[in-house]
């Protein structure tokens, strides 16, 4: 997906008299997409800056502003990048708090979308943005060495496709955490699990595949909505006692958690980091593919419990494997 595919829309809502009105749109809205906006904006449990929210498929980049005039800009997008649109939502924000004409957003928008950067000139100040040949910092080797060995826990419980609640108070570090947590298993799509603020734990009902951010700290002793709770703060995790079986380490786990500590203190860029965590990913789910005998529907190879239990095991590493199998469709149960 280019980086045109990925931008949806940008948007102006202006708050007077405690509410909400959407003003300006570009290029268009859904009704939906409209009513998610309005409620959003200045919510009333919501005193960050800048705030990401998903919906459906969709991300919400939501920058407010109450210099002067209080407006929130708005862009939708179909990434989960912060760093970026925080920086986009800025320069659009300034722009729009010293013209107050939508009309100059929408030049700077075009100019985006057309060669891939924007830039603000204000006050002797440049302020650019660069969607086209630059990947904005996930720091994920500063998150990895934050954790130590234990950061197999949080790699382990994406990879098995388990239910992760991450912590933190303040929104914008969960967010920028957040971004880098969703580089760490690069095999799995972070539209698939990924839902950066949860403001009600209704919503996670019925889903078995989840990291959700939440500046809820309590949230902690509801152990049956996640098998991993991360505080950020701390930099404690904690397995719930439902989870502690699938979850149990084996020599496999030691080896990944060593190479993933050796990654995070090497010279190599985020890229190449992310592409040998690819590739070591790589290698241990092409054990399950050769352990793949039998072939079902449209010519899927499957493994069977008994093909599993003949290969001798540790018993740890069997019951791995076969949640591993699980989560990539491919155990015949």
């Amino acid at each position: 997906m280019t980086y045109r595919e990925k931008l949806v829309s940008f948007h102006v809502v202006e708050r007077e008299n405690n509410k909400n009105f959407l003003t300006w749109t570009y290029p268009t809205i859904t009704d939906d997409q409209k009513k998610y906006v309005l409620q959003k904006c200045f919510a009333e449990d919501d005193q960050s800056e800048y705030m990401c929210w998903r919906n459906n498929n969709t991300w919400f980049h939501i920058r407010k502003v109450t210099e002067n005039k209080t407006f929130a800009i708005v862009i939708l997008a179909k990434e989960f990048e912060p760093k970026k649109y925080r920086l986009l939502c800025d320069i659009l924000g300034k722009k729009y708090s010293k013209c107050q004409n939508p009309v100059e957003l929408v030049s700077l928008y075009l100019n985006l979308c057309m060669s891939g950067s924007c830039t603000l000139h204000e006050n002797g100040t440049s302020y650019s943005c660069n969607f086209k040949n630059f990947e904005y910092p996930t720091n994920i080797k500063e998150f990895i060495r934050s954790f130590d060995l234990e950061i197999i826990l949080l790699y382990t419980a994406i990879l098995l496709k388990r239910r992760t609640l991450v912590y933190h108070p303040n929104t914008e570090q969960l967010l920028n955490e957040l971004l880098a947590l969703s580089n760490l298993v690069p095999c799995r799509k972070v539209d698939e699990y990924l839902h950066p603020v949860v403001d009600n734990a209704i919503k996670l009902k019925g889903l078995s595949f989840y990291v959700a951010g939440t500046t809820d700290g309590d949230l902690i002793k509801e152990e049956h909505l996640y098998d991993l709770f991360v505080d950020l703060q701390s930099r404690q995790i904690t397995v719930s006692p439902k989870a502690e079986e699938t979850m149990s380490m084996t020599k496999t786990h030691k080896e990944i958690a060593d190479f993933l500590v050796k990654l995070s203190t090497s010279e190599l860029s985020e890229k190449d980091i992310k592409q040998q965590i690819l590739k070591k990913t790589t290698d241990l789910l092409s054990l399950l593919k050769n352990m793949a005998t039998v072939t079902a529907g449209s010519d899927l190879k499957m493994i069977t419990t008994n093909e599993l239990k003949s290969k001798k095991f540790h018993p740890a590493l069997e019951n791995f494997l076969f949640n591993l199998a699980l989560a990539e469709n491919m155990m015949m149960l």
